[in-house]
Formats: structure tokens, sequence, C-alpha cells
């Protein structure tokens, strides 16, 4: 655990810049630094960051006792096509499962039948059948085929396989085939990754389950490579604390246990901020929000309900599943260097694709050609081309007018201002939207919810996309544009487990299940004694995923405790918990028991959140410069403010435009900006109605 005397460090690799942040444990200072991305050595980024970090602290490295790591390395390794060469090692009959997924076409297919579903990690050579077979039941029916697994081990070791991944039918109640298979190649090909499902994901459906494996194995090489390199450098510059790996279920876990399944880091870049949220947040009194990070890349949104955030077990990449547990985070391409084009028949696109940091969109000056949304924010005057991420990347306005001229408002047919007006309302919906989905497409409604924007971009576009949802607040936090790394920096431990089961719970005894969770709480404990997780620090939340007999999904439903005699009142809360998702329950219908979950959580040691000091004297802007509202027709002085310059208390009204090293706040007419006694900024909106 952590010394109160140090500090502790939290890094967010993004798609665009590394954030990094520094927290004194005894006063619960923050220090910050943004530094772009090197794509061709990430670890020297990273480290890069920190010695510049901890020069301009005046810290020793001797005095960082924690650091937390979030990335974006094994996400980016799927999608761009870079992880390791991998096989598949499943039963013989089986190897197209991936091809055959759940024999239909994902939904954003459907329409596009001249479209072919993305290509599997694992291509068919390299997926191999052997015979054996494990029953429903976890009894063995047939044998492993000594002499096939033989040929599949002569086959991998001639393709220079890096890594395999080992998923056989009901191996998630009998797992000793693939260990068998694990003995077998590790004695021949000793450097090998080897992952098996039975220890990545111990739930039924199989293409989740192979999915998920091949996932694990196709990164697992990129990470081990990366986090052993990351360690030699900063062993290189002194810093020899403990490094931790941010997961997609919003904790940290030491690397060995990361490696076990390294799918659990992917999609776990844009947790971090969720995290943050929650926490931070909530220790001000927040506890219902809505979270909207926009980076470099991307929009991610999230749900809080009271301090906790929504999680699911059904993401994709690359519309292939990932079953392992993570916050429920919905994202789309709508972040500051999405590209904005015109389609076919006239229509304004933001995104999906990105100019990411290399060459960048085109007022970084580095090569980028194509319109983005930095280059319309620029235009309308939002970002001072001067400090824009502290300085560190200075904007050039001529070339954001050419590309926007020629890409955006020459296929219209408008001016340049127009053309920058219409993308940024373009954007403000793509957003909108995604708010939409995960809230009131899932029973919410957004007006009973704050809106939390961080990101680089995200206090750009809040007040614009508050007022198309009717949102009644917004709070930005200090240092948004590294929420991100900060919620990183001070995540908790987590880890998940789970085993099927797969009856009608009229047919489980409570022995049963309590039998499974002791199982899994004896796992956590051995995860948690390895992480030197003090007994006092833990704590466990079983749940059950219940489900009514012949649907095809379920719900989870949280216990409190071990499971009494019988099961009434988890059924009552599994039909309660149906209605409010649904609409609907069916009390009299049987219900099916699928799988027994378990989360231990290690509590770390939090930095205080002390209140700050000073009087809320009225502010005096720095400056205005001409800007382009989206709620005003032609361009308006706007007055500029320092964040830094706004103490505890300080009230101003909209248009306003607010600035502080890592991101810029625009407020708009009839918005009111308070700052509470955590320096979060509070900017209230009229009633629907009432503004101008």
């Amino acid at each position: 655990m952590t010394d109160s005397s140090g500090y502790r460090i939290g890094i967010d690799v993004g798609g665009t810049f590394t954030d990094v942040v520094l927290i004194s444990n005894e006063t619960g200072d923050v220090s910050v630094a943004k530094v772009l991305n090197r794509h061709d050595d990430r670890a020297e980024t990273v480290v890069s960051g920190i010695e510049r970090l901890l020069g301009e602290a005046d810290v020793e490295p001797a005095d960082i006792d924690w650091i937390s790591h979030g990335t974006t390395i094994t996400t980016n390794a799927v999608i761009e096509r870079k992880g390791a060469r991998t096989a598949l090692i499943t039963n013989k009959g089986f190897r197209d499962i991936l091809e055959i997924g759940r024999f239909a076409r994902p939904a954003e297919l459907i329409y596009r039948v001249h479209e072919d579903k993305p290509t599997p990690l694992v291509p068919r050579y390299l997926r191999l059948g052997v015979s054996c077979r494990v029953d429903r039941h976890g009894d063995v029916v047939s044998e492993l085929d000594e002499l096939e697994l033989a040929q599949a081990i002569a086959a991998i070791r001639e393709e220079g396989v890096e890594s395999v991944a080992v998923c056989f039918l009901f191996s998630f109640l009998n797992p000793s085939h693939e260990e068998r298979v694990r003995e077998s190649l590790s004695a021949a090909l000793p450097d090998l990754d080897i992952v098996l499902s039975s220890e990545i994901l111990r739930e039924f459906r199989e293409f989740p389950r192979t999915a998920t494996t091949v996932f694990a194995a196709y990164v697992a090489p990129v990470l081990r490579t990366y986090i052993s390199d990351l360690v030699g450098r900063l062993a290189d510059s002194d810093i020899t604390c403990p490094l931790y790996i941010f997961q997609s279920n919003g904790g940290v876990a030491q690397p060995d246990i990361v490696m076990r399944n390294p799918a659990l880091t992917l999609l776990s870049g844009p947790a971090g901020a969720v995290v943050g949220a929650a926490q931070l947040c909530g220790q001000a009194g927040y506890r219902d929000l809505i979270t909207m990070d926009i980076g470099g890349t991307s929009l991610d949104v999230c749900l809080i309900r009271n301090s906790v955030a929504e999680a699911t077990t059904t993401r994709e990449i690359d519309m292939f599943p990932v079953g392992i547990p993570m916050l429920d985070v919905h994202t789309i391409g709508a972040g500051g260097g999405s590209i904005v084009r015109i389609d076919d028949v006239g229509r304004v696109k933001v995104g999906p694709d990105s100019m990411g940091a290399s060459p960048g969109p085109a007022c970084y000056g580095l090569g980028g050609e194509q319109a983005t949304l930095t280059d319309i924010n620029l235009l309308m005057g939002l970002l001072d081309p001067t400090t824009f991420a502290n300085g560190e990347v200075p904007l050039d306005r001529a070339r954001a007018e050419a590309v926007v001229a020629s890409e955006v408002a020459g296929p219209l047919g408008v001016d340049v201002n127009a053309a920058a007006i219409g993308v940024y309302a373009v954007a403000t919906n793509q957003i909108a939207e995604a708010i939409r989905t995960v809230t009131v497409e899932r029973g919410s409604d957004p007006r009973d919810y704050a809106l939390v924007a961080f990101g680089g971009g995200g206090p750009l576009h809040a007040a614009a996309v508050a007022r198309e949802l009717g949102v009644g607040q917004i709070i930005v936090p200090r240092h948004p544009g590294l929420f991100s790394a900060r919620g990183i920096a001070t995540a908790d431990f987590n880890h998940d487990y789970t085993q099927s089961v797969v009856r009608p719970i009229a047919e489980v005894s409570a022995d049963e299940v309590n039998a499974a969770f002791t199982a899994l709480e004896g796992q956590a404990a051995n995860d948690l004694d390895a992480e030197d997780v003090p007994t006092d620090r833990r704590a466990l939340a079983p749940a059950l995923d219940l489900r009514y007999l012949g649907q095809t999904t379920e719900i989870t439903v949280p216990l409190t405790g071990a499971v009494a005699v019988g099961f009434d009142d988890v059924v009552g809360q599994f039909h309660e918990l149906h209605e409010r998702l649904y609409t609907y329950g069916v009390p009299d219908e049987p219900v099916e028991l699928v799988n027994v979950r378990l989360r231990a959580v290690g509590g770390v040691d939090k930095p205080p959140l002390r209140p700050a000091k000073g009087a809320g004297k009225a502010p005096e802007p720095i400056g205005q410069r001409p800007v382009l509202l989206p709620d005003v027709e032609g361009v308006q002085p706007v007055p500029i403010y320092r964040r830094d310059q706004l103490a505890p208390g300080a009230r101003l009204g909209g248009p306003a435009i607010i600035e502080e090293a890592s991101s810029t706040m625009l407020v708009l007419a009839d918005m009111e900006v308070t700052i509470d006694r955590f320096e979060n900024m509070i900017i209230t909106l009229p009633p629907i109605g009432q503004s101008s």
C-alpha cells in the first residue's frame, strides 16, 4: 500500500496524448503533464512524461511509491491487427466458430450486404481441431487424442506461432483437457504464450468464450513486451515502485495477474475517467452522473447511478464479443481528431475515423490534410492557438481554414463560418444521441442527472449538448483534460470471478451455490494476498445471473451475502429488476440460474480531497476574442477567463470561455458558472423554455 508521505502517479495512454498526473498522498495536491504520443515508442513517451512532471514538481524518483497505468495498447493492437501470430486449438469440428459466430450478421452490417464481417484474428489454417469431449455435466466423454495434439503442436512450431488460445467445449466445468494441452505445448515450445478459456472466461456460450480467449492470446505478447520495456525504462530513471495495470472493470491489478488474462485491458482506456468521476464527484456530493469524455480520437459516455458506474459483459471489438466484466462505456468516433467530411448525398459526417496524433488535425501543422473537429473549434474561436494542450502543440489557423474551405465549405456551397457552425451542430447532435443511448434507451431520463464533462474536448461541447438534452447542470472538474489519469491513479484493486451453472433455479440447492461462492472466494483471496491488500480493506460482492427459462440474455442480481435455504428473495429481486429494465415482469414463469459471480475489491488509500481556500470575489476576464457561438448569428466578442483565477464561490454568467492548461470550457448565454469548495466548475442551465 502507499506511504502517506509519498506520491502516486496515474498514467493514461490515449490515442493522441499520454496524460500523467502526480498526486501527493499527504495533501492531495495534483500536478499534471500532457505529452504528444510517440507511436514508435510508447514506453519512452510515458517515461518522458513522468520525468518532466517530477522535474516541474521538484519530486525525487524515490518518493514515488505507486504507479497505476491505463493503456490503449492492447485495444489498438486488435484494431490495427498488430498483435501476435496466434493459433487456436479447439474441439475437432469446431474450428470455424469464429467465422460462424451467432448465425446472424452483426447489426452494423444488416443492410450493408456488400460488406463482409471483419476477419477473425486467427486465420483458418491456424485454427486446429483436436479430438476430445466433455459433456454438459463436466464428465469426460472421450479423452484427448495425443497423436492429433502432437500434430497440432508440430504445425504451430512450423508456422512460427507466438501465442496459442485453447478453448474446448464445457471446459469451464472440467478444464482437464485444456490443462493437458498447455502441459504439452509448454514442454515442446517453452517460449510460447498459452491462454486457456477455462482461466479466461468460465462461462457457457462458445462464441464469446472462444473470441475472448483469442483476444487474450493475440495481445499477450504485445502487453508482456510493453510492460517489461516500461519497467526497465522506469528502473533506468531510478523509479522502482510497484507498477499496477488498470483494467476495463475500473480497477487495477498486478501485472502478473493481468497477464493471466490480458483481455482485461481491452477497452480499459475510457474506464479511468468514469472511476474518477464516481470518486471525486461523489466526494463532492454529486452521485447521479452522465460522464462525457472527449479526447483526441473518440467520445466516451457512461451512466453513474448513486456513485456506481453501469457495468456490462457484452461489449464487442471489431464485431467480436469480449465477454469479461467492464464498465459500460459507450464509444463513438467524435473526438478532436475525428475527420469531418461530406458524404455522397451531401450530409456532414464527423468521424468515426480519426487523424490521431500523427499527422493529427491540419492545424497541428504536422502534415494532416483533412478537416477535423479540432480545426472546427479553432475556426470558431473556441481555442487559443498559442495555449492549446498547455502550449505543447501550437495551432495554425490558416491551415485549418484552408482544409475546412476545401473539404467542407466548398462541397456545401457555404462560407467557412457557416461550415464551422454546421459541423459543430452535427457533432452536438451525435454526442447527444450517444448519451441518449445510455439513458433514454435504457429507461433513464438524462434530465435526472448532472453532466460531467472532461477530456480535452468535453468542456468545449458540454454546454450545447446539455441544452440539447435538457440537462440542468454541468460539472467540470479540475484538470479535465487529464481526468482519466487522475481516476486511474486512485483506483482500487478489482477482480471478477465467475462460474456457469445453467440450470432451472428450482433444481439448484443453496449449498451448491454457496460452494461455488466459496471456491471463487478462494481465488479472490489468492489474488488479493499477492497484492498485499490487508484483510480489513477487502470487500466481496456476490451476485447471480438469472433469466426466464427460454430467454437468451440474463440479469445480474446482487446478493448481500450467502444464499439462505432457498432463492425466493433473489428471484423476487430478479422480477423487479426485469420490470424496471424492460417494463414487464412475469412472476409465474420459471427462472433459470446462469452464472455465479463474485467481485473482489481491495480498497486503496485515497489522497485527501480537501476544500480549497479562498473567497469568491467577482472574477475579471483576462481579455476577449471573437467567437462563433452555436446559438448566436455572426461573430461575437466573448470574455476569456483563466480557471486558476476563479476561487471557490466565484460566479460569472455566459457567454464566456474559461481556459486552463488541459482544456477549455464554453459557457453559453443564460448559463451561470459557480466554483464549488472542491474547485469543481458548476454550470447551471435555465429551465427548459427559458433560455434565450
